[in-house]
């Protein structure tokens, strides 16, 4: 599915949310929502999910569709790509503001990593963090493992000088 995008006027989300109150709307970066849903009317409740999940977070229901801990989940994917009938799917909401207008981007899985190498601080968080041990530090360097990195996100979600970013479709 395509990236769907959707520009609104930051005077109106002002004005919608605060009324006549002198409010500044900026952002420095993005925000990042993440949402994971089973579809109960796709889903066969073959519990494949349950068994692939890579973080044993996903628990059988049957008869009914399998519960995933969305608090726990780390949208790596891997469930979804299992899924014989794709009844799972992963939204990643990402919203900023440029130029006075509030940009809501919407898409179902991150394509690409982007590491911003002058940002970094080397705190480790994304390495001591990533489920898959995909990243790894090597004289002074950050190194993503790419064979390994099932781009789900969670280092960028953790990282706090925003070196780390995701571009999806």
């Amino acid at each position: 599915m395509p990236m769907l995008s959707k520009t609104i006027s930051a005077k109106k989300v002002i004005k919608r949310h605060f009324g006549d109150l002198d409010v500044e709307l900026s952002l420095d970066d993005k925000i990042v929502k993440k949402r994971i849903d089973i579809d109960s009317k796709k889903c066969l409740s073959c519990n494949i999910c349950v068994e692939v999940c890579p973080i044993n977070i996903i628990k059988s229901n049957t008869p009914y569709h399998p519960k995933i801990s969305k608090e726990d989940c780390v949208y790596c994917s891997t469930c979804v790509n299992a899924c014989p009938v794709n009844a799972i799917e992963i939204f990643h909401i990402v919203g900023r503001v440029f130029k006075g207008n509030v940009i809501i981007e919407r898409w179902n899985r991150n394509e690409k990593l982007i590491y911003n190498r002058s940002k970094c601080v080397s705190c480790l968080v994304c390495m001591k963090n990533c489920p898959f041990c995909a990243i790894n530090k090597s004289k002074e360097v950050i190194e993503f493992d790419m064979e390994k990195c099932r781009l789900c996100g969670y280092c960028g979600y953790l990282c706090p000088s925003n070196a780390i970013d995701f571009e999806g479709i």
